[in-house]
């Protein structure tokens, strides 16, 4: 016949073995989520340039129906409230005669804050000074991880870049 004690004592070396079991488990799970946690944030970063360009998509979509505004206006499904949208002569979101432009771009585009993954996003202006001279502005706003990886928006055409990944060493 069993008692109580030995009970107690069988119930509480399968408690520890649990424990252990568990521990195990969440430090593979750890170490393979720090082994492998930029190509999880390089995938993220990828989703999300990907939407970016949906949405740009989608406002010039928006732009044409609507004859051409200045602004283009977007109502969300479940909201009452119209996104007001800057876009330039061309439909492709755009600030014009502002700082921070890209970061401005971003906010109208994608309406949260530039960061992934609790990385920060970084929005720079970059302008080709050879073209401007004979077409006008080519700025293109650079969205950068800081492992360096990177997708460019073109103000004049709307293209959206692929992501690319510059740290390729491991």
């Amino acid at each position: 016949m069993v008692t109580n004690s030995e009970k107690n004592e069988k119930s509480l070396a399968e408690f520890m073995v649990i424990i252990t079991l568990v521990g195990v488990m969440m430090s593979v799970f750890i170490s393979y989520f720090i082994e492998n946690e930029e190509q999880f944030s390089d995938a993220g970063f990828k989703a999300l340039s990907q939407n970016f360009n949906t949405k740009v998509a989608a406002i010039h979509a928006q732009w044409m129906m609507d004859k051409q505004p200045n602004i283009v206006q977007l109502a969300a499904i479940n909201d009452s409230n119209k996104q007001m949208i800057n876009v330039n002569s061309k439909g492709w979101v755009d600030v014009k005669n502002s700082a921070l432009v890209c970061e401005k771009i971003w906010q109208q585009v994608m309406e949260s804050p530039l960061s992934l993954m609790k990385q920060t996003i970084a929005a720079i202006e970059v302008r080709n000074f050879t073209t401007e001279l004979k077409i006008g502005t080519t700025s293109v706003c650079r969205y950068v991880l800081p492992s360096g990886t990177y997708f460019d928006y073109n103000r004049v055409n709307g293209r959206v870049s692929s992501v690319i990944t510059t740290n390729t060493a491991k």
